[in-house]
């Protein structure tokens, strides 16, 4: 039981510490804009190497909407974390 109090306490502060840090007004969010815009704009640039190479490698399945859809929304999912940067809440294990 110990132990679960304790992470339960952790996980508490570490949600009031985000809602403390986090962004209130629009005005405070616009110094995050440009660095989720380029952590965004890297991660999609990933995406559209992946589906080129696909293109290149003379995967057919490459052309088709719905995979290319289907590859920018696994990427966005997979670096979800890494484009919201300072704006994301703490990862609770």
């Amino acid at each position: 039981m110990g132990k679960r109090k304790r992470e339960e306490r952790l996980k508490k502060k570490a949600l009031k510490e985000w809602e403390a840090r986090r962004p209130k007004t629009f005005r405070e969010a616009l110094k995050y804009f440009p660095g989720l815009f380029l952590r965004t704009t890297l991660v999609m640039m990933g995406a559209v190497g992946s589906i080129l190479l696909a293109g290149a490698l003379g995967l057919k399945v490459a052309e088709s909407f719905w995979f290319q859809f289907l590859v920018y929304l696994g990427f966005y999912l997979a670096f979800q974390r890494f484009i919201l940067g300072p704006l994301a809440p703490p990862k609770i294990k």
